[in-house]
């Protein structure tokens, strides 16, 4: 209960010894007796309870305020931290790129020199034997010129006549040795640096190139901290209405159970109803589509008693998700499950008063938004996430702006798959910080997505027990809570897990 507020003991500011028993609208101020008497007679008086309580309403709307200041503050916190991380690392990553390349070039060039100066080696080594060759072949020919011009010399200073006639005819029979050579290689190699050497090490290197710096992708964790034991086959639906009080329901049966959670579930209230989906709203009680009902009902746990709220006849009503804006949005489709040209697929935002706000059914390009609007959430800056069913066994994320413009579209990751099926999405909730988590049934996966639609992360969460996850809630402590469904019809021991998020 609301503490009372005393009002009956604040002194006048100007006749100081007596209180103040009204107060002036006209001039927004307190009275007291003799200011009444003086200066405010006909002015527009009221009671000094009634306005305090209508203060205390709008300090209350400040303080809701504040908080959604303060839920978006630790949002763009979050952001700049991961901002930080995720930059650091890029930075990090480029200058090991750079020395990797570094290291990689340098060896590529020590092989490269040293292989030029190999050739070289060989070329020195070919020029060095062909002067060699030359060099012998000179002197080979030297000493014979020596020898036969000492033959002659010998023979013209002597005065035999018989050495004359002998060495004669042995010369000048014979050629006087060539002395002329083969010229030497005109060609050979040597190196010549390129002019364009800068140009060069830029394409081989690598160089420095605008892009798109990273997003702040922070680390996701999911862990199972705690399991629970249901009598349902499948949760299809879990509220989590405060630390120790949830409801869950199971469409089949049909049941809806409140249940008290300790070491173990236990079952404080059983109704036989069929739900379709549910909703927390502000005050504790809790609006519900009904299978086949064109109303949506309002039940008060309290009292126990269901009561229709609002009507979308001849529609039917699907996802319905309650905003922190106090806001009741509404998937709605014709009764008939073929999907033709004069179906209606769209979701519908309502206010407390039950009267309708907006709707939503076909983009710009007057094209279909939705197929079966399944399940709804909302984020703090009123983007409105969508569950929607594009066949009994696939389905996407569909999320808009109050304008009703599509901002993005989720439909699973290429390596989460068993066989054929991709992406098979069943409950959609947001956190505090703006990430989206997304069930994937078939998959045994939950699917992490910040706001602006990437993936942070997908977790196979079969190994710690979560199998065929359909229903999603964020309790009152942040931890999120996942219904399952039991793997088999014939089975009624259907999970409930609690996890512990961490980013």
């Amino acid at each position: 209960m609301e503490h009372t507020i005393i009002t009956d003991n604040i002194n006048c500011q100007i006749h100081k010894r007596k209180l103040n028993c009204r107060f002036c609208r006209t001039c927004d101020h307190l009275l007291c007796p003799e200011c009444i008497t003086t200066s405010h007679k006909k002015h527009d008086q009221d009671s000094i309870e009634t306005v305090c309580n209508e203060r205390r309403e709008k300090l209350k709307e400040i303080k809701s305020t504040f908080s959604e200041k303060f839920i978006l503050f630790e949002i763009e916190n979050s952001k700049a931290n991961d901002f930080k991380v995720k930059y650091e690392q890029f930075s990090d990553e480029s200058v090991k790129k750079i020395n990797q390349q570094e290291k990689l070039i340098i060896d590529e060039v020590r092989k490269y020199a040293k292989a030029l100066r190999e050739q070289l080696k060989s070329e020195k080594q070919r020029i060095e034997k062909s002067i060699t060759e030359r060099e012998k072949h000179m002197e080979e020919v030297k000493e014979s010129l020596l020898n036969r011009q000492s033959n002659i010399i010998e023979v013209l200073e002597s005065n035999q006549g018989a050495q004359v006639f002998n060495v004669c005819s042995e010369i000048c029979g014979k050629e006087i040795p060539d002395i002329s050579f083969k010229t030497f290689p005109e060609e050979t190699k040597d190196f010549i640096p390129t002019n364009e050497s800068i140009k060069i090490v830029i394409n081989f290197f690598g160089s420095l190139q605008k892009t798109k710096l990273p997003k702040g992708l922070p680390q996701v964790n999911l862990d199972v901290i705690k399991s629970y034991t249901t009598d349902f086959e499948m949760v299809d639906r879990v509220v989590i209405q405060d630390d120790k009080t949830a409801w869950i329901c199971n469409e089949q049966i049909p049941t809806l159970h409140k249940i008290n959670i300790d070491d173990k579930i236990t079952t404080v209230q059983n109704m036989s109803v069929k739900v379709y989906d549910m909703s927390l709203t502000h005050n504790n009680n809790i609006l519900m589509s009904l299978d086949n009902s064109s109303d949506v009902n309002l039940l008060t746990p309290k009292t126990e008693e269901i009561k229709p709220f609002l009507s979308v006849s001849p529609l039917i009503p699907l996802g319905i998700h309650v905003t922190k804006h106090n806001e009741i949005i509404l998937g709605v489709k014709e009764r008939s499950d073929k999907l033709t040209d004069t179906s209606c697929r769209k979701i519908i935002i309502f206010g407390m008063d039950g009267k309708q706000k907006q709707s939503y059914e076909y983009d710009k390009f007057k094209q279909r938004l939705f197929t079966v609007p399944f399940r709804i959430t909302s984020k703090i800056n009123n983007d409105i996430l969508v569950i929607d069913r594009t066949s009994n066994t696939d389905g996407r994320v569909v999320v808009l702006n109050r304008e009703g413009e599509v901002k993005w579209t989720y439909q699973g990751h290429p390596h989460v798959s068993v066989g054929d099926q991709q992406f098979d999405p069943f409950d959609i909730v947001t956190t505090l910080v703006g990430h989206a988590i997304v069930t994937d049934f078939i998959n045994h996966t939950l699917h992490v997505l910040s706001g602006e639609g990437d993936i942070l992360t997908f977790k196979v969460m079969k190994e710690q027990g979560i199998t065929y996850p359909t229903s999603l809630d964020i309790g009152t402590k942040g931890q999120l809570w996942v219904g399952c469904h039991s793997g088999d019809n014939e089975r009624t021991e259907a999970k409930l897990q609690e996890v512990k998020m961490s980013f």
